[in-house]
């Protein structure tokens, strides 16, 4: 067999496959890589702050500035991945995301020289998820694509559990700048296992164009924006969790140890949930989106424990509000994907930037609200922009087409 014009279907083609994990898995690695700096700078925040003067709220801009480069140029990336595909999409995201990681841990002594490699590192960021999406949606067999997306998602959780890791272990022991260096052989490792040709690990290649399918989302670009609206305040509400929580915890009096493995410890429940939201997919072959908005509901639960409860309270709501908060995102790539077999890197662009742009205003407010105010008003904003998220997503939920 040879390869057709669009170039995915090959000779190696195998279609008795459910996984092309040669393919599936160097974006993992690259999506996981891509997130690094901004999970490590919130991680290693009380060590920055002492050498360079990282207030709350200069973290929370270059938080913003990460993710908020993600968010503009989401849209672009989806319709690059299309057009380059997955691999070579992934490929270029490794590299922007090296030169952040090695910049930062190199050439970083001001918050300026920071924020100027965080551009790349949000670009690096937004091309590596929407080509992940892609590598899933064309590499993996409908009846895995749950559990899948969900490891996918799970990347990101995954980057918050080695910064968490990396505080004790390397920010207290060595210095932070060898966390950013350190985390440049990721990148490293993710550009050298992506498949040169993908070609043959393609299985569900893209619908041929006709007069009703010509690349375009499926879903209406109205409902698209309502669902990028409803993420991006789900997304901005928990990832302000794992970028405070850190500095939170070291304002009620838990040790610096403790609170690095306070993110580490809830970042994995996270992943937890996120594997296993999507292997709940595979066995119902459907993303309900009443189960996302329940998630983020006890993600809200959860950040008011952490915001209230003293002792025990705090870590409960700490693995609720990172694991439940966190562990939503599968269930909704899931369903954007699925409604858009034609071009699920571009619907997902569309989605992303809501995401990124949630992301990119979330931490910055939250700073500020914590610097100007307290850490408790900034917790209770939180909790406030979660339950608008759940009620905006069971809105959508019924105007969806089915």
């Amino acid at each position: 067999m040879t390869a057709t014009r669009s170039g995915y279907t090959s000779a190696d083609s195998d279609p008795t496959r459910l996984v092309s994990w040669r393919a599936v898995v160097p974006a993992f690695i690259a999506t996981t890589a891509g997130m690094m700096p901004g999970f490590l700078i919130a991680g290693f925040a009380i060590q920055i702050r002492a050498d360079i003067g990282l207030t709350l709220t200069a973290l929370g801009a270059l938080i913003g500035v990460f993710f908020g480069t993600a968010a503009v140029v989401s849209p672009a990336m989806g319709r690059l991945s299309e057009r380059i595909g997955w691999a070579n999409a992934l490929r270029l995201a490794t590299i922007l995301t090296t030169i952040t990681l090695a910049g930062v841990g190199w050439l970083a002594d001001t918050t300026a020289v920071i924020a100027v490699f965080f551009v790349a590192g949000g670009v690096a960021s937004s091309l590596g998820q929407i080509a992940s999406n892609l590598a899933v949606a064309r590499c993996v067999a409908p009846s895995r694509q749950g559990l899948v997306f969900g490891l996918r998602h799970a990347s990101v959780p995954a980057a918050a559990f080695l910064a968490g890791i990396a505080v004790p272990t390397i920010a207290l022991a060595v210095g932070w700048r060898w966390g950013f260096r350190g985390a440049v052989l990721l990148a490293v490792i993710a550009a050298v296992s992506i498949p040169r040709h993908e070609a043959r690990f393609v299985i569900n290649p893209p619908p041929p164009p006709d007069a009703g399918a010509t690349g375009r989302p499926a879903t209406p670009m109205r409902l698209l924006v309502l669902l990028a609206i409803a993420v991006g305040l789900g997304t901005g509400g928990v990832d302000t969790v794992a970028a405070f929580i850190v500095s939170y915890s070291v304002e009620v009096g838990v040790g610096e140890h403790t609170a690095g493995l306070v993110l580490a410890v809830g970042s994995l429940a996270g992943v937890i949930a996120r594997v296993v939201a999507g292997w709940l997919i595979d066995r119902i072959q459907h993303a309900d989106l009443t189960a996302v908005a329940a998630m983020i509901t006890t993600g809200a639960a959860g950040v008011t424990l952490l915001n209230l409860g003293g002792g025990p309270g705090f870590y409960i709501g700490a693995m609720l509000a990172f694991g439940a908060g966190w562990g939503w995102a599968g269930l909704f790539t899931f369903s954007v994907v699925k409604d858009n077999p034609a071009a699920p890197a571009a619907a997902s662009g569309v989605t992303q930037t809501g995401k990124y742009i949630g992301a990119a205003l979330g931490a910055p407010i939250f700073g500020m609200i914590a610097d100007r105010v307290s850490f408790t008003a900034a917790w209770w904003f939180t909790t406030t922009v979660l339950l608008t998220a759940a009620g905006l997503i069971l809105y959508v939920r019924k105007q969806r087409p089915q």
